[in-house]
């Protein structure tokens, strides 16, 4: 055992040192082959530098191409997402005629995906990677990768779609009514299939309710005509609905307000 750590640390060393060798030389036709012979082997990490430095110091060649997509795919590979989306988005503009223009552009898309926080979060991110995505679709519409594209996109909807919920349960639960009101009318018609809808309906009404009691005098009679509106409709659509009791009091209180006249 100790002989065989022995030679393992000697030639991790020999290693090391034709690597910083090669990094520091002059030959790049060396670098470009240590930097290919490192990706090959998965050591991703180690081959940037080298493939950085080919790149940069011929970047219109056919090297300087391999160069800068395993730039782009080493990023990828240890999830560097960031970095993996510079050199991947770019990688399109600086080779529009490469057969990896369309593999290029869908990881740069994932790295976007990957950047997308959870639904608690900003979802500028989200936004990007639905972008993305879509430009993808439209350049390549009958790639192999467009049922991957979809499903993707469905799950950063429904990511938006629950951040945007979260944000209709806030106003509500802060009793903030008119913003209430609004966002749930919004959430309403950006998602008219949402397994949210009977409960955005439901937070709809039962805000414009207390907007309507809690209003001034002159928005009071249209406040009470549109939450009985609004129930009026939501009867039609969820007649079943375990809300209803609660809803019809709203709608017999409003009836027994009595408006000032001027």
């Amino acid at each position: 055992m100790k002989w065989t750590f022995l030679i393992l640390t000697l030639l991790t060393l020999i290693s090391c040192n034709s690597y910083n060798r090669i990094l520091k030389s002059d030959d790049y036709e060396a670098k470009f082959k240590e930097a290919n012979k490192l990706y090959d082997e998965g050591k991703y990490e180690r081959c940037v530098a080298l493939y950085e430095q080919v790149y940069q110091r011929s970047p219109r060649t056919p090297q300087g191409e391999v160069s800068f997509y395993r730039l782009g795919k080493a990023c990828y590979n240890v999830e560097d997402w960031y970095l993996a989306s510079y050199y991947l988005s770019a990688f399109q503009a600086k080779f529009p005629y490469s057969p990896k223009v369309e593999e290029t552009m869908f990881l740069a898309a994932l790295c976007a995906v990957e950047n997308s926080p959870e639904a608690s979060l900003d979802q500028h991110e989200t936004d990007v990677a639905l972008n993305e995505l879509q430009s993808f679709v439209s350049r390549f519409p009958n790639s192999e990768r467009l049922d991957t594209c979809n499903f993707v996109m469905d799950k950063l909807r429904l990511k938006l779609e629950h951040k945007d919920f979260m944000n209709v349960k806030l106003y509500s639960k802060t009793e903030n009514y008119r913003a209430a009101v609004v966002s749930s009318q919004q959430f309403l018609d950006n998602y008219p299939r949402s397994l949210n809808r009977e409960d955005c309906w439901a937070i709809l009404i039962r805000n414009s309710y207390h907007l309507a009691i809690n209003s001034i005098d002159a928005k009071l009679e249209e406040r009470i005509d549109q939450t009985i509106e609004r129930f009026n409709i939501f009867l039609v659509e969820f007649p079943n609905s375990n809300y209803l009791r609660e809803f019809e009091g709203y709608v017999e209180k409003v009836k027994k307000i009595n408006i000032p006249t001027n």
